[in-house]
């Protein structure tokens, strides 16, 4: 019966992510457009790793530090679809495919676990339908793969009974360090449930069940050691830099009312929309009142440790709670298999897989008779504004429907390539604009694709005028939009400098834009700029 009732779950996790990759496998036939900010940057790590080394400003990279201030595990799994395939952004977004693998059978077997085979198919189905976590399927981001090792762990850690189990103690072990392996924040997830489940079975009581939690740390403090040892004061410095970044970024100081409603914001209005909000809410409030979970409180506190844990930093982002959403899916599950079968709650259960689905679409394909937001009221407003929305049909213009646009980045590359052949001295770029779509972090990756050595660089301050340039020999610019605030506070001064030094920057050609705009490409002067 067991056997069965594995097999079962098995093939809905299986058809599941199968749909969500069809889904995912349209989406990518139809969007021509370059990986944007950070997903271009972890796919030019992976580059590094494919490769075997790196060299940068600062000299050759160890092994430990291809992926710089990022853990290697999703760099290596995309270096992996590389070697297997070959180079290129599309190919780097497989390594997602086996992460959605392990999020929907853990979610399956958290919820089975929890509430029984009717709650694990409807949280596999919640969870797939989700809009971020549709959108995120298919970027290179670590908190993707994150949110299926919290899940996974979250298992394992129920599989333990209270550490009873060595076998799956030290499979935890194993889960807990490539989770730690994928991003620093995972500790946040686990270190309350960890504590929970010690004090439910009062481990340290029982010498055997303690040395089955100590061999469980061990192998996770080893496994990851051998990247993080290495790199602890990388870390300290890049966790000092990053808390800056948050208040740079306008995001609400910690304590405040505005950071303690922050993830909740976030959660009805860009992860999971008002009609989906809704009914998690209220399946939350009546799945606790009647206890319909088995050890419920094991999910709240995951859920409830996590989210505090991110609150409590001042940088912030929807990314960051994603490996709740799954966790999140269980409770509607929970009640609506608590419903009694007749026609009326059947019904009831199609109309809402059939409101979520046609969400779902609207996120990814969109739906040009609907308006692209409705929003309910406006939120927090930083460097960007949190709004509390309906539904959305695009994220910020990042995420959303495909679209076949030409950014570029090829053209310019074989422009400067061409033109440097003359001049026969390595290429620096500098990218002022820091746009989603065309940025130092695709054109870095663009060129290492093209087999092009080139060294591409985003500068953010003005302060030495034209002495700003003196890294680079080429510059990209444009007169429009040029991206995040935070990251472009100097564009317009840096802009000005090299319009008005005129016969040390010399213009080599104007590029369309899809947003309309132009962009400009410098050659600099260099004996005219050290004259003058």
């Amino acid at each position: 019966m067991q056997v069965s009732s594995n097999r079962r779950g098995l093939l809905i996790v299986c058809l599941l992510a199968a749909a969500l990759w069809a889904v995912n496998g349209l989406w990518l036939m139809r969007d021509t457009r370059p990986p944007v900010w950070d997903i271009a940057m972890h796919q030019g790590y992976a580059l590094r790793y494919l490769t075997g080394g790196a060299v940068t400003p600062r000299g050759v990279l160890p092994p430990w530090g291809l992926s710089e201030n990022y853990p290697p595990f999703v760099h290596l799994v995309i270096a992996f679809c590389f070697f297997v395939f070959h180079p290129g952004p599309h190919v780097a977004i497989l390594a997602n495919l086996p992460a959605t693998l392990l999020l929907f059978w853990a979610i399956y077997e958290l919820a089975l676990d929890l509430g029984g085979a009717a709650t694990a198919r409807w949280a596999c189905i919640f969870t797939a339908l989700i809009p971020y976590l549709i959108w995120l399927s298919r970027e290179t981001v670590l908190d993707y793969w994150l949110s299926a090792w919290v899940a996974v762990s979250l298992v394992l850690l129920r599989r333990t009974r209270g550490f009873e189990s060595h076998s799956a103690s030290l499979l935890l072990g194993g889960a807990l360090a490539l989770g730690l392996l994928t991003k620093w924040i995972f500790v946040a997830f686990l270190i309350f449930p960890l504590l929970y489940v010690c004090l439910e079975y009062k481990v340290w009581r029982q010498p055997e069940r303690s040395i089955h939690l100590a061999d469980s740390l061990i192998v996770a403090g080893v496994v990851s050691g051998f990247w993080y040892v290495p790199n602890v004061s990388r870390l300290i410095r890049y966790f000092g830099e990053n808390a800056q970044i948050g208040a740079r970024e306008g995001e609400p100081a910690v304590f405040s009312f505005q950071s303690v409603i922050y993830y909740l914001r976030l959660l009805e209005g860009y992860q999971l929309f008002g009609f989906l909000f809704v009914l998690v809410c209220l399946s939350c409030f009546l799945v606790c009142r009647k206890k319909a979970l088995n050890n419920g409180r094991f999910l709240a506190v995951a859920i409830i440790g996590g989210w505090i844990s991110m609150t409590l930093l001042r940088t912030k982002d929807p990314r960051f709670t994603m490996p709740l959403l799954g966790l999140f899916a269980i409770f509607p599950a929970a009640w609506m298999q608590s419903w009694r079968d007749n026609w009326r709650t059947r019904t009831a259960k199609t109309l809402i897989v059939a409101a979520l689905c046609l969400q779902a679409y609207a996120a990814n394909f969109g739906i040009s008779w609907l308006p692209q937001r409705v929003v309910l009221a406006k939120g927090y407003q930083g460097s960007l504004r949190w709004d509390w929305n309906l539904y959305l049909q695009d994220y910020f213009n990042i995420l959303g429907r495909p679209r076949r646009e030409d950014w570029k980045q090829a053209v310019i590359l074989r422009g400067i390539a061409q033109y440097a052949a003359k001049n026969k001295e390595p290429v620096s770029l500098a990218v002022v604009p820091d746009l989603p779509h065309f940025n130092a972090a695709n054109f870095d990756l663009m060129a290492k694709l093209a087999g092009m050595r080139i060294r591409v660089d985003h500068p953010q301050s003005a302060a030495d005028g034209i002495r700003s340039f003196d890294a680079y020999n080429y510059v990209l610019m444009t007169e429009g939009e040029q991206g995040m605030p935070w990251t472009t506070s100097a564009a317009r001064a840096l802009n000005q400098i090299i319009v008005d030094e005129h016969e040390i920057f010399r213009l080599i050609e104007l590029y369309p834009l899809p947003n309309g705009d132009y962009v400009r490409l410098y050659f600099i002067k260099r004996e005219e700029k050290a004259a003058g």
